[in-house]
């Protein structure tokens, strides 16, 4: 058996993240109550499922732009939390070990962009689900009585 540290993001917390994005929930009840290591880790997976259900989902080729356009910039997070330290800080991860409430917020903001984002994801494929089965249900040709 593996041994992890508990502060780690665990497969289970993962399963739950997914299943309330598939299930068109809100996260943020999940996020808020992770550590800062877990935000961090569950970003980066996030990150990672989000592009992976883009080219599952998607004809088009996956744009990051697509994405982090909608999240809000460091600068203007920075600004509206009155924080004077280096923007360098609040765009890395340093931030979050140093001041973790906040930092923490705007990873939580950023997976809630992703997750929003997924969900477009999803909404699209069903309608695209839904195109298909409409066509082959009126392609059906009725019985000749």
């Amino acid at each position: 058996m593996a041994i992890t540290n508990k502060n780690e993001l665990r497969l289970s917390q993962k399963l739950e993240l997914m299943t309330a994005i598939f299930n068109r929930r809100s996260i943020r009840s999940i996020l808020d109550t992770w550590s800062s290591q877990q935000l961090v880790e569950g970003h980066g997976f996030l990150w990672d499922k989000l592009v992976e259900l883009h080219y599952l989902l998607q004809d088009d080729e996956f744009v990051r732009e697509d994405v982090t356009r909608n999240m809000m910039p460091s600068a203007t997070y920075q600004r509206q939390q009155g924080c004077d330290l280096k923007l360098d800080y609040c765009k890395g991860v340093e931030c979050i070990w140093s001041n973790p409430e906040c930092a923490g917020n705007k990873v939580k903001i950023n997976m809630e962009v992703m997750a929003q984002t997924i969900f477009g994801y999803l909404g699209a494929q069903e309608r695209s689900n839904s195109s298909e089965a409409q066509a082959k249900t009126s392609s059906i040709e009725k019985p000749v009585s």
